[in-house]
């Protein structure tokens, strides 16, 4: 059940399509708790995972889409309880997903933050997979889940950058929208 809950972030971290207004990242972000820093707490929910990942754990050399979420959970009953709630279905969608080649997931007590990490054969991949109904469900409730300064990011890349420390670098650079 927490490899489903934390699945959900990639639904959350593929809002680039929002039609959302954009935030400005809230001013109380801790400074050990940033969107280019991974969080000393970091724990990984599960090995990287999919069809291109090879028996050492490594991806395969290729050219990828990889797109990496970094999000600020709210604290509070009724967020996390929605964030529950869009779970199921996107768990579904992601288990069928073509395209989707290696997946990882990762928290943050500390921070209560979660990150996602999803490699794709190619944007048409990653997007036809943004623009299906769980996606798009969990698009619509973004607001009700994430405290502000939640942020997602993609880049094209070979398998030397995809990684998580490329991930967190990307996200410090990109200028948002924050959601």
């Amino acid at each position: 059940m927490k490899h489903l809950f934390i699945a959900c972030l990639v639904t959350l971290g593929l809002t680039a399509c929002s039609s959302e207004e954009p935030k400005d990242p809230p001013k109380d972000e801790q400074a050990d708790c940033s969107r280019g820093q991974l969080e000393a707490d970091l724990t990984f929910n599960g090995p990287l995972a999919g069809p291109a990942v090879r028996a050492d754990g490594t991806l395969a050399p290729g050219r990828y889409t990889v797109s990496s979420t970094y999000l600020r959970l709210k604290p509070d009953a009724e967020g996390q309880a929605r964030f529950q709630e869009l779970v199921m279905p996107v768990g579904q969608a992601l288990r069928s997903q073509p395209g989707l080649m290696a997946l990882q997931f990762a928290s943050s007590v500390y921070c209560n933050t979660a990150r996602t990490f999803s490699v794709w054969k190619d944007d048409a991949s990653m997007y036809e997979f943004v623009s299906g109904p769980a996606h798009l469900d969990a698009m619509s409730a973004v607001s009700e889940v994430s405290r502000g300064g939640s942020i997602v990011t993609h880049w094209a890349d070979d398998e030397k950058g995809a990684s998580w420390q490329k991930a967190a670098q990307q996200l410090s650079a990109d200028e948002g929208p924050f959601y």
